[in-house]
């Protein structure tokens, strides 16, 4: 679970890499869906709309929640993360032609890749939930980047869903 999130959900846009460069909702949906790593959220065409991440910043770095809201498409949930992960593995071997076409969600995630980091992970019911912290002000400074981030991919992906949803097309949701 170490890499998932990567996510994704899970989940995200690196506010140094993506300085000057704002994502449309569609932009950020289509970089997600066709990133070498989190398109394996796409796998499963249902698994998407019932997707739901949450980020939130603590004193020293975050708490992240991916999950399904649906209980039934657990079991696709946990093959989706297991392929993700898999696929962030290969992200340190990958040349510049193939890193460039990570999503912001990944590009953020490897901005965290430090020694002053500590991920714990916790599988839950309907998803999963991470605890990054750090006991350096560098550390926790990059967790809360990462965060925000996050939370501006997140948001830009839940408007491109309801703007296919109103259009009758709603391929994903986060």
């Amino acid at each position: 679970m170490k890499r998932v999130l990567c996510t994704v959900a899970m989940l995200v846009l690196a506010t140094a890499a993506f300085a000057g460069s704002e994502l449309t909702p569609q932009q950020a949906m289509e970089k997600a869906m066709n990133c070498p790593v989190c398109s394996a959220w796409g796998v499963e065409p249902a698994l998407g709309p019932t997707i739901r991440y949450n980020v939130a910043t603590t004193k020293t770095g975050f708490i992240e929640v991916m999950q399904t809201s649906n209980e039934a498409m657990k079991p696709a949930f946990d093959k989706a993360a297991a392929e993700c992960e898999k696929r962030a593995a290969g992200i340190a071997t990958m040349n510049a032609e193939e890193k460039a076409k990570l999503c912001p969600f990944c590009v953020a995630h490897m901005t965290i890749d430090r020694k002053d980091v500590t991920f714990d992970d916790a599988q839950t019911a309907l998803g999963m939930v991470r605890v990054a912290s750090s006991t350096t002000p560098e550390g926790i400074k990059a967790l809360h980047e990462y965060a925000a981030a996050c939370q501006k991919q997140s948001d830009l992906m839940q408007q491109a869903a309801k703007d296919m949803q109103s259009k009758g097309v709603q391929k994903a949701k986060m």
